[in-house]
């Protein structure tokens, strides 16, 4: 996975766009795809794959070190020595933004708010933990909000990224990255996708990927499985994300074509009853695909995504069994489980450690 990289592929294919977009090398990225054949047989199609974003960067991997590019990069042109960023109290996230915060010599805090509580969740927060991110927490988002607005006035010179990193600059992350797939494809390392699916959370992943996508050409479906409320993740906002991101690009390079985005569809119906809530059609999803290819899933993002994939394939096995189906694996796959034993959790702030005094919901087997 070895990469000198010296601009994003979005840079080589619009130059014009390098003088405008901040951006500053994290993480190797050109993550690897792979056929996944076990489970693809046991599925009875022909052609189905990952993107190994898991394996973005060995300091922590999955979808956030492509916005981080872009967003840190803009908090260094800026001369922003701290960052301040917002997510449930089980965010990748706000792991990964104070992660790569240490490696650039920024001071990171998050404004946490209640999410139900998993393992997952408990190990993430040690990872704030380890990382020596700022934790501020409220139980509810109006509180978190109101936090926000008071740490942003009592320091101006702070660099503030919203939830997920999704906005249009960190959105540009996943129209790289459409990119990245389309030379993978010219290079045969897999088919031309018929199907790609992902999560929509904060919306920037699908976002990015549907404007990348028809930017480079491609006549990839981008099946995405929303994770988050359906007032804020739907078609119409992530739709709106990727006209503001198209607006971005524009400014600095006017012969981006106008576009179109009919080939998102969003599906709501693996989300559960609240965000983060784990569903047995998502456990189900992460055991079956650890049991037959080895891959490691979460509850929240990725193994809802999954189950959505599953559900789709058996519902359609005739339609899809000659299609390629791509899943993008957004989860970060570095082992922490050494540093994680390790860390206390009572060095977190006091109202953060009833998290692990609580008792585990009737998902406690969960174990990933």
């Amino acid at each position: 996975m070895s990469e000198s990289r010296k601009k994003p592929i979005l840079f080589e294919n619009y130059p014009d766009l390098e003088s405008g977009i901040p951006w500053i090398k994290l993480a190797p990225m050109r993550t690897p795809v792979k056929q996944l054949n076990k489970l693809q047989e046991d599925l009875g199609i022909n052609s189905l794959w990952v993107k190994q974003d898991n394996l973005t960067s060995p300091i922590y991997g999955g979808n956030k070190p492509r916005k981080l590019e872009f967003l840190l990069a803009d908090a260094k042109n800026k001369d922003c020595d701290k960052v301040l960023t917002v997510g449930g109290i089980g965010s990748n996230h706000c792991v990964a933004t104070a992660a790569f915060c240490n490696e650039l010599n920024l001071k990171s805090s998050a404004a946490l708010v209640y999410q139900p509580i998993t393992i997952h969740v408990r190990n993430n927060l040690l990872l704030e933990l380890y990382f020596k991110n700022n934790l501020i927490y409220s139980h509810t988002q109006r509180g978190m909000s109101l936090r926000v607005r008071w740490q942003l006035r009592k320091d101006i010179d702070i660099y503030y990224i919203g939830t997920g990193g999704s906005s249009p600059l960190g959105t540009l992350g996943f129209v790289n990255a459409a990119f990245e797939l389309k030379d993978q494809i010219i290079n045969g390392e897999l088919p031309e996708p018929d199907y790609l699916f992902v999560a929509n959370g904060s919306m920037g992943t699908t976002a990015g990927l549907t404007l990348g996508i028809k930017l480079a050409n491609l006549k990839t479906v981008v099946y995405a499985i929303r994770v988050t409320d359906p007032t804020f993740a739907s078609v119409e906002n992530t739709q709106n994300l990727a006209v503001k991101t198209r607006s971005l690009l524009a400014k600095y390079d006017q012969s981006l074509p106008n576009l179109s985005f009919e080939h998102l569809i969003i599906d709501g119906n693996y989300y559960g009853e609240t965000y983060g809530k784990p569903t047995s059609e998502g456990l189900e999803a992460i055991k079956i695909i650890k049991e037959t290819e080895g891959i490691t899933l979460e509850p929240t993002y990725t193994g809802k995504t999954f189950a959505g994939l599953i559900a789709y394939v058996r519902a359609k096995k005739n339609e899809v069994k000659d299609k390629t189906i791509l899943f993008w694996n957004t989860f970060n796959s570095k082992d922490y489980s050494n540093v994680i034993s390790k860390m206390d959790y009572h060095r977190l702030p006091k109202n953060l450690h009833w998290v692990f005094e609580q008792s585990l919901s009737k998902f406690k087997n969960e174990r990933v």
